[in-house]
């Protein structure tokens, strides 16, 4: 009696020690410079590096102009109907250039500006949406690293609560049926503890498919969420948002670049000026011509016509700019909002765990001593479990909602552009 006793005390005091709350220090996010990198070597980041060069080089042609050198030959023959009659081989060299006045060089260099910054903010906002990516993949597998160790340990504690009823048959205090209860609940946690290690490593293979050199090594104690930073104030938050949004520095820059469009067909709707120089060889060589040309190129009303559809697609990109950043605003709060809720929903659902591993240790307990049923210990325990289920959840979720809101903000990695970290980041 005192062996059953000692291994029924051991069971439900290793119930009560299950982990509810975790230290605030525990590690569970990637390490900053480990993701960095992941971000920079992600497939989308890397193409949008490739269109930032490819972008660059563009912006150098607009830069230095399409006006071209242009070489005309020519030869013919005279005849002279004249008595007596005489042909003659004549021909000609001509060299020319459109010029390209100032006006329309600096538009071309201001569209070359837009187009870079274009660039560079689709740069940011893909490093952010790999960034969104990486968290959504990393908690998927945090919550399934979570759910495997929490169903392996109740796998001990089957195994234990097996044990105890052996003892107990063996001594004549219980009946034989009570092995097959315990026996089948054990089966049914060996099942979930199986299924919850293949969702772990499909997890992990999901997130390792789009960051493959992350290393997943993380401390999966999880720390209790708080409430979100910002001095507790959502319109702080938005702002913070709003700051660094690429998205939303995307849009602006694409309406900034047609209107430099814009700008520029408006320029190439005045006259195109061509100089020239030609040398002609005529009379059989008797004449010689060296003169100067000049040509004007006359627009026509196509030109006209492509500067105002431009301009009429940066009008509507000023105005999806404008709705763009209204939705971000509204969206930053609600996620504000959102993430303040889930940390009190978090501490309803820890007290409402700690109140059923407590009625599972007390039934436990009591079945040591004699008294009530093994249903009833086994009714408690999943009723606990349940509850250690739900409250992990809302954990996992409340820390993912803030590491997003950090995201979004900027404070969890570095996920700023220029121009020369695009080039020179490897």
């Amino acid at each position: 009696m005192n062996a059953v006793r000692t291994l029924s005390m051991a069971l439900a005091l290793t119930f009560s020690a299950l982990p509810f709350s975790t230290p605030a220090q525990a590690e569970y996010l990637p390490d900053p410079k480990a993701a960095e990198a992941a971000l920079w070597a992600s497939p989308g980041v890397a193409q949008s590096r490739g269109n930032v060069a490819a972008q660059s080089l563009r912006g150098q042609s607009l830069q230095q102009g399409r006006n071209e050198w242009k070489v005309d030959a020519e030869i013919d023959q005279r005849r002279i109907r004249t008595t007596p009659s005489d042909t003659q081989a004549e021909w000609g060299l001509a060299l020319s250039r459109p010029i390209r006045m100032p006006g329309r060089a600096e538009s071309d260099r201001a569209l070359a500006g837009a187009l870079n910054a274009h660039a560079e903010a689709s740069l940011g906002e893909a490093l952010h949406e790999s960034g969104r990516q990486l968290l959504r993949l990393w908690f998927d597998w945090l919550n399934q690293s979570s759910q495997s160790n929490l169903w392996q340990a109740q796998r001990a504690l089957a195994e234990q609560q097996l044990a105890t009823v052996n003892a107990r048959i063996r001594l004549g205090e219980a009946p034989r049926a009570e092995r097959v209860n315990a026996e089948a609940a054990l089966a049914q946690i060996q099942l979930q503890q199986q299924q919850a290690a293949t969702r772990m490593q499909q997890a992990r293979n999901r997130l390792l498919a789009q960051f493959p050199s992350l290393p997943l090594t993380v401390d999966t104690t999880l720390p209790p969420p708080v409430l979100p930073g910002f001095d507790g104030s959502a319109e702080a938050y938005v702002n913070a948002v709003l700051e660094h949004n690429h998205e939303l520095f995307r849009a602006r820059r694409q309406a900034d670049a047609l209107q430099a469009e814009a700008r520029q067909l408006a320029k190439l709707r005045s006259v195109d000026p061509t100089v020239g120089v030609f040398y002609r060889n005529e009379m059989g060589g008797n004449e010689h011509i060296v003169g100067l040309g000049v040509g004007l190129t006359l627009p026509g009303g196509a030109r006209r016509t492509d500067q105002a559809a431009v301009a009429q697609l940066a009008t509507t990109a000023q105005d999806a700019a404008i709705l763009l950043e209204q939705r971000l605003r509204q969206e930053a709060r609600s996620d504000f909002e959102t993430a303040v809720a889930q940390a009190t929903n978090w501490q309803q659902a820890q007290q409402a765990a700690q109140a059923l591993g407590e009625a599972a240790r007390l039934a436990t307990r009591a079945y040591s001593l004699g008294e009530g049923s093994l249903d009833q210990v086994l009714l408690n325990r999943r009723l606990a479990l349940e509850g250690q289920l739900m409250a992990q959840q809302v954990q996992l979720d409340t820390l993912a909602a803030n590491a997003r809101l950090k995201l979004d903000a900027h404070q969890l990695w570095p996920l700023d552009v220029s121009a020369d970290s695009a080039h020179a980041h490897p």
